[in-house]
């Protein structure tokens, strides 16, 4: 099941130990979407430690105080970032180069891949 989180995210569940996080298309993400984009996290996994794919494909962009949320999330045990695009790569790069969670954190194009590497470092 899938919460949408104002119009800019969704959070869901992939499969036990593994949540998504969906950034829209063309959206601007704020610090406020991810307050509460984490309180969501939150109340799926009831404060279990997981791993989260995070869908970055055509975002507009992500700031850097939400990407600040996202980072203080206790719960996240690893994050596969989901992209397509060149921007989506720029984009990704960015986050990776500010501080993220003390968890591993790659970038990928393939869901596939993005899971399998989820299931490995997270479980």
């Amino acid at each position: 099941m899938t919460h949408n989180i104002g119009a800019n995210v969704s959070v869901g569940r992939v499969s036990q130990g593994i949540s998504r996080i969906r950034l829209r298309p063309s959206a601007r993400i704020t610090e406020e979407d991810g307050r509460r984009t984490r309180e969501e996290l939150l109340a799926l996994t009831g404060g279990v430690r997981g791993g989260v794919l995070l869908e970055i494909t055509g975002v507009g962009s992500v700031s850097r105080e939400a990407i600040s949320v996202y980072s203080s999330a206790v719960t996240v045990s690893a994050f596969a970032i989901l992209g397509s695009t060149p921007v989506d790569r720029v984009i990704a790069h960015g986050l990776l180069g500010l501080p993220l969670p003390a968890c591993p954190s790659e970038y990928f194009t393939d869901e596939e891949e993005a899971l399998t590497w989820l299931r490995t470092v997270s479980g």
